[in-house]
């Protein structure tokens, strides 16, 4: 049986996080201390039909590793008939991606979905005068908190409690960041199932 994550006592430190998501106003994308990254791009539909980015953006003979900017709808500019098709959603990842993931995230370490995580909503989804929503959990109940959806979006970054990974999605993109060890990055890279390419940094596309 699966269960949303729970509220995050208010003295919890995250382990280690809390004050750099306090800072982190659209989601915490970290500086370093892992092997790899990769970004799994939102899906995008054309009626039943999934479409991979650079499918859409070969209609107006672009590519994606061209694109020097982040993640965002501004991929899609200039790109006929791009207004007309479902997705990528904003600042959260697709459900069927996201169990992909999940699936990705439980064979990169031995505890599988008992995996402790840490998770945050984005500090601009929190409502004025509100707390920022912090939560604890199992890796494997991820799906069950989207489902539940307490709030507005599902947190803009988890983490396992190890350290072993952490997921971004940031507030204003239409790609999720997962940092973790080379094994998993190739791994997601690799799976047909998801759209994961390799890209600049937030950081690096803001020139920061």
């Amino acid at each position: 049986m699966t269960t949303p994550w729970t509220r995050a006592a208010e003295d919890d430190p995250l382990d280690g996080l809390r004050t750099a998501l306090a800072e982190a106003d659209c989601g915490y994308e970290p500086e370093g201390g892992y092997e790899d990254r990769c970004w799994i791009l939102h899906r995008v539909h054309d009626g039943p039909v999934r479409l991979r980015w650079d499918e859409v953006l070969a209609r107006a003979g672009r590519r994606l590793a061209d694109w020097p900017g982040t993640l965002s709808y501004l991929v899609f500019e200039g790109v006929e008939g791009a207004d007309e098709l479902e997705g990528p959603d904003p600042a959260e990842l697709d459900r069927a991606s996201l169990a992909r993931l999940v699936e990705h995230l439980a064979r990169s370490g031995p505890q599988g979905p008992d995996s402790r995580c840490g998770a945050a909503q984005a500090v601009v989804a929190t409502p004025p005068g509100g707390q920022q929503g912090m939560w604890r959990g199992r890796l494997g109940d991820a799906l069950a908190h989207h489902d539940a959806m307490p709030e507005f979006r599902f947190p803009a970054t988890w983490w396992a409690a190890d350290g072993r990974w952490l997921v971004l999605t940031d507030w204003d993109l239409s790609a999720t960041e997962v940092f973790g060890d080379a094994a998993l990055i190739a791994a997601l890279l690799a799976d047909p199932e998801l759209d994961a390419v390799r890209h600049p940094s937030i950081a690096e596309s803001l020139g920061g």
